[in-house]
């Protein structure tokens, strides 16, 4: 196999490669064609950061992470309400309306605490502890840059940085307005769900949290890494900055 790059569909002016690297077989087999090795490709998107990284890349291609983060219970009261009406999903559960949240935790998951397991290098049906906590946290502070979905405005800002884009290019403003909007309606956004809204310190708030605490702690360490970040991605622009000077000196 060798690495195809196809033209755009109708409608997009973005193009792909014939690989899967969201899940673990895609990326072995993006790893043995040299993806990241023939530099076709910008982005790389993934379910499975840490084997992704720990097999993709290497000294002379390496590559950043970035990544956007919701809170646990948020993301899990989201899923709940989702996977009831989406008949499209594989996953579609309609038995789950006759459900009600602080039932639905009690039941068996192997959903729990998602982001230690991906984050740890885990498989989705293995346990995780705490060992796999402090994992997870270093994989975030050596490797990712961190976006929270509370703060998408901020977020993008720092992962456009962090790209080279163009803050101010209209396409890019137009990519962000078009997935996820103003932050003060999701009116005709897409990837919204609408759905009832759960209240921290409710029971099932808390009946979330309790199942999946490493994940809660691990959101926790996310949002500090978040305030962390922001003097370094800031850093980046200064550098820019004072190349564009030296180079208008040198060139003057």
């Amino acid at each position: 196999d060798e690495i195809v790059v196809f033209p755009p569909i109708a409608g997009k002016d973005w193009k792909t490669v014939n690989v899967d690297t969201t899940i673990r077989p895609g990326i072995v087999r993006a790893k043995k064609m040299g993806l990241v090795q023939s530099h076709t490709t910008d982005l790389i998107f993934t379910m499975e950061p840490a084997y992704a990284g720990e097999q993709l890349f290497d000294p002379q291609n390496k590559g950043r992470i970035m990544a956007l983060f919701r809170n646990p219970v948020d993301r899990l009261v989201s899923k709940f309400y989702y996977l009831q009406t989406a008949t499209w999903e594989r996953t579609y559960k309609p038995e789950w309306k006759d459900l009600t949240i602080v039932e639905w935790a009690e039941l068996p998951s192997e959903d729990e605490n998602f982001m230690v397991r991906k984050l740890s290098g885990k498989r989705f049906n293995e346990p995780v502890n705490e060992m796999d906590l402090i994992l997870a946290k270093e994989f975030l502070r050596q490797r990712v840059v961190v976006g929270l979905m509370g703060e998408m405005t901020e977020s993008f800002r720092r992962f456009n940085i962090a790209m080279n884009v163009d803050v101010n290019d209209d396409r890019n403003h137009r990519c962000v307005e078009e997935y996820f909007g103003n932050k003060n309606t999701d009116s005709g956004v897409k990837n919204s769900n609408k759905h009832p809204k759960v209240t921290e310190g409710s029971p099932e708030w808390r009946a979330l949290a309790k199942k999946n605490h490493l994940d809660m702690i691990l959101y926790a360490y996310t949002e500090r890494l978040f305030e962390e970040q922001k003097e370094i991605i800031n850093s980046y622009i200064a550098h820019d900055f004072l190349v564009d000077k030296t180079e208008d000196s040198v060139q003057a």
